[in-house]
């Protein structure tokens, strides 16, 4: 375990929840919109992807990695959170599996995030970027607790989004 809440576990994937990841995230085609890559199109690729980013020695060997986020009362794995190391900050993604959103799951996985990353030492700040349009992850960071600070053109390109390149608002978690 990484860290906790009442409602939630953040931790390191465990086999059984590569096909519900898959199902309802990584493999889902609304859930995927916005990222910078395609949807998984075989659970082998999020299985590849668990083994080699969400397990202990991920962030020393590539800088990043992968945790699980674990609804305690949903039974399991509803989605995933991504860190990568970025000079004295650390860059946080999320996403939170389509059957479990609205609840208020992505909000605290990123207080635990946020706060754990700070409290352990491990940067000394939090930031994250989400694509303009994406209006719930910008609501799921406000409740977090980031803080808008810019916006920058053409930052990434969308695959779902005709490959496009992406406007992005880029937050700091402030607590």
């Amino acid at each position: 375990m990484i860290t906790a809440s009442k409602r939630l576990v953040l931790r390191y994937y465990w086999p059984e929840d590569i096909a519900p990841i898959f199902k309802s995230y990584t493999g889902d085609l609304g859930s995927t919109k916005y990222l910078a890559r395609r949807p998984h199109t075989e659970i082998e690729q999020t299985e590849k992807m668990l083994q080699n980013l969400s397990v202990p020695e991920s962030m020393a060997l590539t800088g990043k990695c992968i945790w699980v986020v674990d609804a305690i009362r949903a039974g399991g794995a509803i989605g995933l959170v991504t860190v990568v190391k970025s000079k004295d900050s650390m860059v946080v993604h999320f996403g939170i599996g389509r059957p479990y959103r609205g609840c208020g799951y992505a909000a605290e996985a990123l207080v635990l995030t946020a706060q754990h990353l700070l409290a352990e030492d491990h940067a000394i700040r939090v930031n994250t970027f989400t694509d303009v349009e994406n209006v719930a992850a910008q609501m799921a960071l406000a409740k977090a607790g980031f803080r808008f600070t810019t916006r920058t053109k053409k930052f990434y390109q969308a695959p779902q989004l005709n490959g496009e390149y992406r406007d992005v608002f880029h937050y700091e978690f402030r607590g």
